[in-house]
């Protein structure tokens, strides 16, 4: 931005100087100016090109985190079906409060 700066202090002291000697050195300055401005929007537009690209990107990310999440969740909910069928035909002698701890931490309902 220092550069705009610049030219901004230039043109305000050539217009408070303002007089026919100085007209070439205002053209000028003019010219640099636009060149900069030219120089800014080219900037600009491959800023919003390249967050157009990171937006898309991050879009696309998000999706596929979200399809892993949904697979992920479909998966442990047939492993809780799974485990809470085990357990209701599960016809040997163990340790049932155990096993009724770890079932609630898989998250399956178990009978208290």
């Amino acid at each position: 931005m220092s550069m705009i700066s610049g030219l901004i202090d230039e043109l305000n002291k050539s217009a408070d100087e303002w007089n026919a000697s100085n007209m070439f050195e205002l053209a000028r300055m003019c010219r640099e100016a636009a060149d900069t401005i030219w120089q800014l929007r080219d900037d600009l537009q491959r800023a919003n090109a390249e967050n157009a690209k990171l937006r898309e990107s991050v879009k696309r990310l998000m999706t596929q985190r979200d399809e892993r999440l949904a697979r992920a969740e479909a998966e442990n909910a047939k492993l809780r079906e799974l485990v809470r069928s085990m357990y209701d035909v599960l016809d040997v002698t163990i340790d049932w409060s155990e096993l009724d701890d770890d079932m609630r931490e898989l998250g399956v309902e178990v009978d208290a």
